[in-house]
């Protein structure tokens, strides 16, 4: 993994952390779950696509 990004995903999740709010927390992480989520998915399309035209 690039360290820039490792650093700039570490910055968040403290920043997270430093959260007080158990309800503002909740809804910060579940939303990066949820985003996190979708990216996984279209990455995985992704996959399917550039397997099926090596299939072709």
């Amino acid at each position: 993994m690039d360290n820039n990004i490792k650093k700039k995903i570490d910055e968040i999740i403290n920043e997270i952390s430093a959260i007080n709010d158990l309800n503002i927390k909740h809804a910060v992480l579940t939303y990066m779950e949820q985003q996190a989520g979708y990216l996984l998915w279209q990455m995985e399309d992704e996959k399917h696509i550039d397997n099926d035209s090596h299939n072709v």
